[in-house]
């Protein structure tokens, strides 16, 4: 009997998350008076299952702050992590694609000009993303504050 060579979810992603379409593409709806983006990007496997990234990006200055998957789950898990973001800050409104990867990209992209380099888990998390190509239509957004890096500190940061 043949053994079946499985992936693991990291090495899936890796080499074949980018020919599963594009299910569905969700932001936090006050990311530009926020300055922090919370999106989140669904692929669709042929099974009905999902695969998804989700990511947080500082617009303002460091770009792709954190980022996390979750592979090959049914519709009830995305659901639920879709409360969860709504809870924690505020409406996820459902975005064309293009605006979230611009989002991205183009955040690490002032980020690395001004020193800081996305966080480590988007090394595996990017391959959810489509490739950042001329195929992908350019939106113009504004990075930093005045085009300047701007790193805001909360007063949770320091134990208040």
């Amino acid at each position: 009997m043949k053994q079946q060579n499985t992936l693991s979810p990291a090495k899936y992603i890796q080499t074949k998350a980018r020919s599963l379409p594009i299910d569905a593409s969700y932001i936090n709806s006050n990311w530009k008076d926020a300055g922090m983006a919370e999106i989140l990007v669904i692929r669709r496997h042929t099974n009905g299952h999902f695969t998804y990234g989700v990511y947080l990006v500082d617009l303002y200055a460091m770009g792709t702050k954190d980022s996390f998957f979750n592979f090959n789950v049914d519709e009830s898990v995305v659901n639920v992590l879709l409360d969860k973001l709504a809870q924690n800050n505020s409406d996820m409104i459902k975005t064309e694609y293009a605006l979230v990867h611009n989002i991205i990209y183009g955040a690490n992209a002032f980020a690395e000009e001004h020193g800081f380099k996305p966080c480590k888990e988007f090394v595996l998390t990017q391959y959810i993303l489509e490739e950042d190509t001329e195929d992908i239509e350019f939106i113009d957004i504004e990075f930093g504050k005045d085009g300047k890096p701007l790193i805001i500190h909360r007063f949770e940061d320091f134990g208040y």
